[in-house]
């Protein structure tokens, strides 16, 4: 069955500079000049259109080359594109001002640290909507820090839970100000007023692990976290505290996307008519990526849904399933449906008289003859390439009429019940190419073009 419907090409990546765009920004909440780098998608046309989720990230200076090239490399198979808005740190007198910025506290010995309310105030009140006014958004936000990067990105989860979708958090410093943020994850977590984020926190196996604060995090999470909050920690072997950014941010990507995938959610057969008490074999072809829950009630599946299995399932006759493939940014969740009539076989005629094996009769356009059943069960039938204007009848059933198709018409498969005997088979076309017609029969594994021994014509 599944080579009826899915063909694969591997198209070759080009490799293209990205357009990296220097600005800045005035803050009146920080009170100074702001430099912002944003890295714009491959595919960018203004104009276009097209809209795209953004991806900001702390330490820019150093973490944006990182992040862009990891992104570019993820949204190959794992992501849609993003638009990169690179933090990066101000400097004065020579000194990283990142203490002032990424601390949720002040603490003594360090005299500029605990500004991390004001970061905040700023990204939100300030930046979010410069960026979102200059270019094509959606409104979904992620956040990437590492280090003290990532402890401001989670106190910034718990201080704006509504700012950012998602956050992928590299070995952050959670031990900062004696623990301070484990302390308010305890009081927080557990009366979220949105919990449906993405969290991806790292950690480094060993001593740092437990050093970090990652370790002591993670048991507060395990114990307090919601149940719909989408959360995970990596511990990863033979990292050092930079490197772990680079997984950390791979990893997160793909997180933060889970579930994701350009490729369409396939089913077979699309539609059809089936016996009342039955079952008949439901072809589910998703991609691995894909987390596919399915009902046969009319109504749309939860996670708490039964799950589509790879391949062949049997169904009990339901006159409707719905199929839903998950994602961790709901926004991009695909949901498909078909209906089925209950009905009965189709009837058979007698052999006519005086016709033969080996195809179809043919003239332009038009295709006809008998098509000779040879075992009583449920057929599949299918059409590959189809031009544009195709109508196929079996009998006095319409099986297809992509006159009438739009969006994905052409992908429909039917299913109908058949008994031994002949039918009547008439295919008219548009165009010079003829459409090859396919069939599933009762007990096959994988569709094929219909033989030429069991059409029939004068």
């Amino acid at each position: 069955m599944k080579k009826l419907i899915v063909i694969f090409f591997l198209l070759p990546v080009v490799a293209m500079a990205q357009t990296v765009i220097k600005d800045s920004i005035y803050s009146t909440i920080m009170k100074e000049q702001r430099k912002i780098e944003v890295v714009l998608p491959d595919d960018y046309k203004p104009g276009s259109g097209a809209r795209y989720d953004v991806t900001y990230v702390t330490d820019g200076e150093w973490n944006t080359k990182i992040v862009a090239q990891l992104q570019r490399f993820a949204q190959i198979q794992f992501m849609p594109a993003n638009i990169i808005v690179s933090l990066p740190n101000t400097y004065i007198n020579g000194h990283n001002m990142r203490d002032r910025e990424l601390t949720p506290i002040h603490v003594d010995g360090n005299p500029v640290s605990g500004g991390a309310d004001n970061y905040i105030a700023f990204i939100k009140t300030e930046l979010i909507p410069y960026i979102e006014k200059k270019y094509p958004t959606k409104g979904q936000r992620t956040l990437e820090g590492g280090s003290l990067g990532g402890l401001f990105g989670l106190y910034c989860f718990f201080k704006e839970p509504e700012l950012f979708q998602s956050y992928m958090l590299a070995d952050p410093a959670f031990w900062y100000g004696d623990g301070f943020l484990m302390k308010m994850a305890a009081e927080k977590l557990p009366s979220l007023p949105n919990p449906e984020r993405t969290i991806l926190f790292t950690g480094r196996e060993g001593a740092a692990f437990r050093e970090m604060g990652v370790k002591a995090m993670d048991s507060i999470f395990h114990a307090n976290a919601p149940a719909t909050l989408h959360w995970k920690t990596l511990v990863y072997t033979g990292e050092t505290h930079n490197s772990t950014i680079f997984k950390t941010v791979y990893d997160g990507l793909k997180y933060t996307y889970e579930g994701y995938t350009p490729d369409s959610l396939v089913f077979h057969p699309m539609a059809g008519i089936i016996l009342k008490d039955k079952p008949f074999n439901f072809y589910c072809f998703s991609d691995e990526r894909m987390h596919v829950r399915y009902t046969t009630d009319g109504t749309e599946p939860t996670s708490a849904s039964p799950e589509m299995p790879q391949g062949m399932k049997e169904m009990n006759t339901p006159s409707q399933v719905t199929l839903k493939a998950f994602c961790a940014r709901q926004e991009y969740n695909k949901v498909l449906k078909t209906d089925y009539k209950i009905g009965t076989v189709l009837t058979a005629v007698k052999k006519p008289g005086k016709i033969k094996p080996g195809g179809l009769d043919s003239i332009a356009g038009l295709q006809s003859g008998f098509l000779e059943i040879k075992e009583d069960g449920y057929y599949i039938f299918g059409l590959v390439d189809p031009v544009t204007d195709v109508t196929l009848h079996l009998g006095d059933q319409l099986l297809f009429d992509y006159k009438k198709a739009t969006g994905n018409g052409k992908d429909k498969t039917f299913i109908i019940p058949l008994q031994k005997g002949f039918y009547p088979l008439h295919l008219q076309y548009t165009g010079t190419v003829i459409p090859m017609i396919i069939y599933l029969v009762p007990g096959g594994n994988e569709t094929n073009p219909i033989p030429r021994d069991v059409l029939y014509h004068h």
